[in-house]
């Protein structure tokens, strides 16, 4: 579950308080050989955790999987909650070692043990597949709830994923909505668009599905850009001209000029050209301007990097 952990809590101490500016100023050499020294030669656990991060992210150096499952398994043993569910992540992934699933979970169990919730879901997943323990979808259900039910977005968004596309025995997509709707009211803008999927494949409500979809789509959220511009595009045309209206036409085009600039599936990618083509044809030559800078706008504040 990869970005569903909780951030380090910083070491105040005299001893690390240099390294952890430097690493915030982005000096990352200098950082490292404090951190690596406070790791090696003092054993102190947050320095070895950072050390990990270093490694994982590739901060200033090459990134390494391997080293960094090995300094989260140190830090892990000293107690750092993220650094217990890391190394749990390493031994399930078979990453520096054969994949172990019991021990994953032996790992998982300390980091939600200590607070860090979300480990609780990824208990639920190994659960839900028979890795490592008994599949019992049911159980693995009960064990992702106690961290959703304590307001973790990620938990929602894997409850909702768990009802959606887990085992068989247990989906239910009213039960999904539910979740993600959760999610969306603290605020995940994936949840929006998981919600728009649901409404549009299972509730056949189209009008629904396409306002989550713009909902997602204009925070950003490059997987609803394309369905957006699909539902737009396919709206039904005007009585009188028989003809898309001005406003659903104007909404495809901008999605789609969206979907053409960031999307990497390549049949996406045909699809929009398809379509542009098409609205090119009878869309006024005079809105283009207008439009491609509003594409522009939306872009540069939300995909500039």
């Amino acid at each position: 579950m990869s970005t569903l952990y909780a951030q380090p809590q910083i070491d105040t101490r005299e001893e690390l308080a240099t390294a952890q500016q430097w690493l915030a100023d982005g000096k990352y050499q200098k950082a490292y050989v404090a951190f690596h020294f406070h790791a090696q030669e003092q054993q102190i656990p947050l320095a070895q955790f950072i050390l990990g991060l270093f490694y994982q992210q590739g901060w200033g150096i090459e990134a390494d999987s391997k080293k960094a499952c090995r300094w989260f398994e140190k830090a892990a043993k000293g107690g750092i909650p993220t650094a217990n569910h890391f190394f749990a992540q390493c031994l399930q992934n078979g990453t520096h070692q054969s994949a172990d699933f019991a021990s994953a979970i032996h790992w998982y169990q300390n980091a939600a043990n200590l607070g860090h919730i979300i480990s609780w879901c990824s208990i639920a997943e190994l659960t839900m597949q028979g890795k490592g323990a008994p599949k019992d979808p049911r159980k693995a259900l009960e064990q992702c709830r106690r961290a959703a039910l304590m307001g973790s977005i990620p938990a929602q968004l894997q409850m909702g994923r768990f009802y959606l596309h887990g085992d068989a025995s247990i989906q239910d997509p009213r039960q999904a909505a539910i979740w993600y709707n959760y999610a969306a009211e603290n605020g995940s803008v994936e949840a929006y668009y998981h919600l728009g999927v649901i409404n549009l494949n299972d509730f056949n409500d189209v009008t629904g599905a396409l306002n989550l979809f713009e909902t997602a789509a204009s925070q950003g959220y490059l997987p609803a850009y394309f369905p957006t511009a699909q539902l737009y595009f396919n709206a039904p045309l005007s009585d009188e001209t028989k003809l898309p209206t001005a406003v659903n036409l104007a909404k495809a085009y901008l999605w789609l000029s969206a979907t053409i600039q960031l999307s990497k599936n390549e049949k996406e990618l045909r699809d929009t050209e398809k379509m542009l083509k098409k609205i090119e044809q009878i869309m006024p030559k005079g809105w283009k301007k207008d439009l491609d800078q509003k594409v522009f706008e939306h872009l540069s504040a939300f995909h500039q990097n």
